[in-house]
């Protein structure tokens, strides 16, 4: 059996975890009271298929940055949003945290990448002035 390559392993990464954070996050959602409805087939699917791309994306991009970058704080930026939105569910201190967690993972997934460019940066200027802490593969 032959390996995959050293440019498909972190994609193979991104998207294993992407699905499985998906199914993860979506069975916990509809097992507590999200659900989609609409009278118009287009609307629904539109509706399933946005909800089901966008937790596959917020768990793969995170991933595919710190298997193939080595950038850190993507992964723990959305654990720490999937976190805050539990306990906003836990402890009612929003009125839909959990459907608001489904339509709005494009600015969530924007603060997370965003914290990795952030990592990036101060690494790469790291590499330059100590030569050590630079971006490198880590699978």
């Amino acid at each position: 059996m032959r390996l995959p390559s050293i440019r498909t392993r972190p994609l193979a990464v991104a998207v294993t975890g992407g699905g499985l954070y998906a199914i993860g996050v979506l069975s916990w959602l509809f097992a507590n009271g999200v659900h989609f409805s609409s009278e118009a087939p287009a609307t629904f699917a539109f509706g399933i298929g946005y909800a089901v791309v966008g937790m596959v994306l917020t768990g793969a991009i995170p991933l595919y940055l710190c298997s193939r970058l080595s950038l850190v704080t993507p992964v723990f930026v959305t654990l720490w949003l999937l976190a805050n939105t539990v306990s906003q569910w836990l402890y009612g201190t929003h009125l839909h945290p959990l459907s608001s967690y489904l339509t709005v993972w494009p600015l969530l997934l924007g603060v997370a990448v965003g914290a990795g460019v952030i990592e990036a940066a101060v690494r790469i200027g790291l590499s330059y002035g100590l030569n050590r802490f630079g971006l490198r593969p880590l699978v």
